[in-house]
């Protein structure tokens, strides 16, 4: 058996009703709760964090404000100061110092225990917790469009790295794993890009609900599949609330889905809900018998 959380980043509960995106909707589904710690919205890092440990932010560390981490201990200091800006001021002026200095600033990764620190437990790219080189690849994207990167050139990009990291997934079926988690960044590039283009984020809603559709037919009887959004998008063409800020802000609308009867009601009973379907069991490691002398005359060590 098998628990596969896909942590959809932006997956808006609105706009899957808005777009009649019917692949997102698992045998339960409900918008739920999330926060706002150093922002005024929900930041992806904090939040990630929070749903693979269950703590908040002061507790994971995971900040806006300590989120990359750089080499250099001057760029780590200055990124403490940069931290409140908005995301794409941000990530313009740590282009601006990697053109410059070579200097590349890495996703901060929490200390603290999360579930994929577990036996039998796997995960990729999942911000604060894991390998934030895909993310990284998302925002530099997106950076990419505000300078005029081709449409075609940035969703080639972005669906590229999309089926690749659901393709880790479908792999992960395969073999002996309690739990895979995978933290997937499209929605939110693309609801950024496109805040104010429905045509072509609905486009891009469907091509994603399209990867879910594929991985459920996939699903052995035992196994299960979570969706989660960390928080939604505001657009220009769907606004339900006065809350809804300006077009390509986060909104408030997270999201979860699963094919169980229930769902987290919180990002922070994203732990405990995990801990009730998932079935916890040491595996065994089996030893590869591989001749070393026969790799090193290969030259491969």
């Amino acid at each position: 058996m098998t628990v596969v959380v896909l942590a959809l980043d932006a997956l808006d509960a609105g706009l899957v009703e808005y777009f009649d995106a019917t692949e997102f909707e698992l045998e339960s589904s409900k918008q739920i709760q999330t926060f706002a710690h150093s922002k005024d919205n929900p930041y992806t890092p904090e939040v990630w964090a929070t749903v693979a440990t269950g703590l908040g932010p002061d507790e994971h560390g995971i900040t806006g404000s300590g989120t990359s981490e750089w080499n250099n201990s001057i760029f780590e200091f200055a990124s403490r100061f940069t931290g409140r800006l908005d995301e794409s001021t941000r990530g313009t002026l740590g282009r601006f110092v990697r053109e410059k200095t070579g200097e590349r600033e890495q996703i901060g990764e929490t200390d603290v225990e999360s579930i994929f620190d577990r036996d039998g437990a796997v995960v990729h790219n999942w911000p604060g917790v894991h390998d934030g080189s895909d993310l990284q690849r998302a925002w530099d994207l997106m950076n990419a469009v505000a300078e005029g990167k081709p449409k075609h050139e940035f969703e080639q990009e972005l669906l590229g790295l999309a089926a690749q990291q659901f393709g880790w997934v479908r792999e992960m079926l395969h073999h002996n794993v309690a739990l895979a988690g995978v933290h997937i960044h499209t929605l939110d590039a693309a609801g950024h890009a496109y805040a104010e283009d429905e045509e072509s984020l609905q486009r891009i809603y469907q091509r994603v609900a399209g990867f879910v559709d594929e991985l459920v037919q996939i699903l052995n009887p035992d196994d299960n599949l979570l969706l989660l959004s960390d928080h939604g998008m505001c657009t220009s063409f769907y606004r339900p609330t006065d809350r809804d800020g300006s077009p390509g802000s986060h909104s408030w609308r997270a999201y979860a889905s699963s094919t169980t009867t229930d769902v987290p009601a919180d990002v922070f009973d994203v732990v405990d809900w995990i801990d009730e379907h998932v079935k916890n069991g040491t595996i065994a490691d089996e030893q590869i018998d591989i001749d070393e002398e026969h790799l090193k005359n290969l030259g491969y060590i």
